[in-house]
């Protein structure tokens, strides 16, 4: 019995018996069957050349994309795009996308060259799709490692071991290794005590500047900075070149924080333990805040014809509420507009990581057109159910817009209904839950909810920051006030509803004060957004 052959050695075969015409397609059964083994995209120009000179039977020839050769055998023609009679000039693109243009020394047009083209201009374009969506979810990871580091950096500080100078530079010295590959570290005191020497062998417990100088020659230390905070100088750090090639400017400024965290605990240890105590939770705290001033967004997207405000009130000097406005392009079907709110259970330092995880899942998750906001929140709880901090979890609401249309889809895990207020007058409604709260529940079902925006509604979101505040007799704000506002102010812009909005709020609570994370958004269709 002969031996199966596989799909491409069959389709040889039948080529092979098949008249002359249907050979020419042999070099693309080989182009198909290598094509998968092709991992860079240099690897995959140069196949297309080989492949296209091959069905050709000529020597000379390549790809151009305007400027240069992709691909080039035997000797060029001057002008590429028009070679000539006895050249064949064919383009390469797909859909919009132009590659540059296949230049063949061939006598007469072959049906095979143009197939060859119409086969691995997908095939480049979704290499280059597949590679920029690699750099992404790589350049993500890091973040998120690197708010790990953060994390576990300062929650190895607090531990009751670290008891000396010694064990945070040694702690200090291990992240630095395990983050940037760096593998030769010094780190001496004021007085030029040696306080750690990794990578480095014997070396004296003290060195002067001579000596200090001889070694970091000897060991190629290229880099040194100062341990020190505003008030202290704990001493120096030389270290190594990376192992991974020279830091890009962002790995500089995680290594700046790092240095910044090190100096700040290395001055905790100098006061008393109170003081050690809250120093370190002002330091936690203001690293918080900055990730989480990054992370809200600096700029709200306003469509034609749409108006957008919001803003967050944490209650302590970092908290858990979440809310994000973004773009999301389609070409097809039209770019949306896309509307995050959440509030994480807590409040803190744990609530803003769990807070920044789940913008990152949201971002990603949500960067392009939704098909089911439902089904995207199955995945979202499964994801956050396993990072998720003990019983922490999340309420969430999440919409896409139709700029032009009105048309709004939205899920709701578990958070405060928002409000949409119709321009014409008429009763305002709540867009209640579509499912139970994010992390909580790792079998949860969510559907999704569907609504219209006329030109004049109102959507208001908030968190229960806003609705729960309470008056000296303990009663709360709650949102029949919201609505009364929106009406009142059906005409009025958003900037003018969310600023009577809070006017509101804070007078209702001017004496109690608040007692949680205030979120409040407000998005608006204007009447002059009329499509017939």
């Amino acid at each position: 019995m002969q031996p199966l052959l596989n799909p491409f050695d069959r389709f040889r075969e039948i080529c092979i018996s098949a008249p002359s015409t249907i050979k020419d397609l042999l070099p693309l059964i080989d182009f198909l069957e290598a094509f998968p083994e092709q991992i860079t995209e240099e690897s995959l120009i140069h196949l297309v050349g080989i492949t296209a000179l091959g069905i050709a039977k000529s020597p000379q020839g390549g790809l151009w994309d305007g400027r240069n050769w992709l691909f080039i055998r035997g000797t060029p023609p001057k002008n590429p795009t028009t070679p000539g009679s006895e050249w064949l000039c064919l383009p390469w693109a797909h859909v919009d996308k132009g590659f540059g243009h296949l230049v063949v020394k061939v006598p007469e047009s072959i049906p095979a060259l143009e197939l060859l083209l119409s086969i691995s201009a997908p095939l480049l374009a979704w290499h280059r799709l597949e590679k920029m969506r690699t750099d992404q979810n790589r350049a993500l990871a890091l973040h998120v490692s690197r708010l790990n580091t953060l994390f576990e950096l300062t929650k190895h500080f607090g531990m009751e071991e670290i008891e000396n100078r010694k064990d945070i530079v040694h702690h200090f010295a291990n992240t630095l290794a395990g983050e940037f590959m760096i593998q030769r570290i010094l780190a001496l005191d004021v007085n030029g005590t040696v306080i750690l020497g990794k990578g480095l062998g014997v070396i004296p417990d003290s060195l002067d500047d001579d000596a200090l100088e001889d070694l970091i020659k000897a060991k190629e230390l290229s880099f040194s900075a100062e341990l020190k905070d505003q008030d202290h100088s704990h001493g120096f750090i030389y270290l190594a070149n990376s192992a991974k090639g020279p830091l890009s400017d962002e790995d500089k400024l995680f290594l700046q924080t790092l240095f910044h965290i090190t100096s700040s605990h290395l001055s905790a240890l100098k006061l008393r333990e109170s003081r050690i105590q809250a120093i370190k939770l002002e330091k936690d705290m203001e690293l918080a805040r900055n990730i989480q001033r990054r992370i809200l967004p600096q700029k709200l997207p306003e469509p034609d014809s749409w108006q957008c405000v919001a803003a967050n009130l944490p209650y302590d000097a970092v908290g858990g509420d979440l809310y994000d406005l973004w773009i999301a392009q389609d070409a097809e079907q039209g770019d949306r507009l896309h509307v995050i709110i959440g509030d994480i259970s807590g409040k803190g330092l744990p609530a803003s990581l769990m807070m920044t995880q789940l913008s990152a899942f949201l971002r990603v998750m949500a960067d392009r057109r939704v098909n089911n906001w439902g089904r995207l929140a199955q995945r979202l709880n499964a994801l956050m159910n396993e990072v998720r901090d003990r019983n922490r979890y999340s309420t969430l609401f999440a919409a896409s817009i139709n700029p032009v249309t009105g048309d709004l889809r939205y899920l709701n895990g578990g958070h405060n209904p928002p409000i949409l207020v119709p321009g014409n007058g008429g009763p305002a409604r709540r867009l209640c839950a579509t499912g139970p709260v994010i992390g909580l529940l790792p079998d949860a079902v969510y559907r999704e909810g569907h609504e219209e925006m006329a030109p004049g509604d109102v959507l208001v979101l908030f968190t229960d920051g806003l609705v729960e505040a309470q008056d000296t007799d303990g009663l709360e704000f709650g949102d029949d006030k919201i609505i009364s506002v929106a009406q009142t102010l059906l005409k009025a812009s958003a900037d003018e509803i969310f600023e009577q909005v809070f006017v509101e709020t804070f007078s209702h609570a001017q004496e109690s004060g608040f007692r949680d994370d205030l979120t409040l958004l407000i998005i608006k269709r204007c009447e002059d957004n009329i499509h017939l």
